[in-house]
């Protein structure tokens, strides 16, 4: 017997939604995501997380010490410290559970606090999340925007896109200890300055991870009334080809008499290539600059 036109009907109805149900992407971002948080009343953002794979959240202000996470005992890893926020959940939570998430911040400006919602997921997880409570800057802006349109280039042209940073900003903000990442001190020569750049290097250090490297240069403006605003950094090879950038994460301007440090995060090179490696960095007039040559980055 063949089914009636109305339940054949209803049985395509109910196959099509299944289809359209199944073809959701997923909300889950392995790359790098923002946020910009906003005033008055708003359903939280929500996050996703997996069992075992790590979430960094990144904030543009410092963060108050007390931090409320729903089920807190059932992560492995909860590390709150200056801008930064890392969550590793266990095996103990389930994939649906919907979990609240809220960190205050320090001064006065609003928002004074944040509320997420933690989504669990089965092997996926948004793995860097960058949280904007003020305005973001018309820089921030054309970075992102820069980033964008790199990444479609890529489609369009059959490859993949490019690897994206967040190492050194989690240096930067502290958010690991020296024996989990262990940095290593690098030699370098006496700096090339530009004429009257009035600035030291104190120290340079390395961190390398498996597909990438991170360096910090530690730098003092000995200009006694000026204060020094560093703006980029790159780092080349011995053919004067520049290895992929990946992040450069900038001090506040460093004052008359001062030190602060820059990160730079770049592609780790082969480690079979020959020669050495130089690091430049530069101010925003291009005037203060310096450039530390011979660098072993293997």
């Amino acid at each position: 017997m063949s089914p009636s036109p109305p339940a054949l009907l209803l049985a395509l109805l109910l196959l099509g939604t299944a289809s359209t149900v199944w073809a959701q992407p997923s909300p889950c971002q392995t790359g790098r995501r923002r946020i910009e948080l906003k005033e008055g009343a708003a359903p939280p953002p929500e996050i996703c997380i997996s069992p075992g794979l790590v979430t960094s959240l990144l904030f543009d202000r410092e963060l108050a010490p007390k931090v409320e996470l729903e089920g807190r005992p059932r992560f492995e890893r909860v590390e709150a410290m200056n801008r930064s926020m890392l969550l590793m959940p266990s095996e103990k939570l389930a994939p649906g559970e919907r979990l609240q998430l809220t960190v205050r911040f320090t001064g006065t400006a609003a928002p004074a606090s944040a509320s997420f919602i933690l989504v669990v997921y089965r092997d996926e997880a948004d793995r860097q999340v960058d949280i904007f409570r003020a305005p973001r800057s018309s820089e921030s802006c054309q970075a992102e925007i820069a980033r964008k349109e790199e990444e479609l280039q890529s489609c369009l042209q059959g490859q993949p896109p490019p690897a994206l940073g967040g190492l050194a900003r989690l240096l930067a903000d502290g958010a690991f200890e020296d024996h989990t990442l262990p940095p290593r001190p690098l030699d370098f020569p006496p700096p090339v300055l530009a004429s009257g750049a009035a600035l030291q290097v104190k120290r340079l250090r390395l961190y390398v991870a498996k597909n990438r490297l991170v360096l910090e240069a530690n730098v003092m403006n000995n200009d006694p009334s000026r204060p020094l605003r560093l703006a980029s950094a790159a780092v080349t090879g011995a053919s004067g080809q520049p290895l992929e950038p990946l992040d450069v994460v900038l001090p506040k301007p460093i004052p008359p008499r001062k030190n602060g440090s820059i990160w730079v995060e770049v592609t780790r090179p082969d480690e079979n290539l020959p020669g050495t490696y130089s690091l430049q960095v530069w101010d925003e007039d291009k005037v203060r600059t310096f450039t530390l040559s011979g660098l072993n980055l293997r």
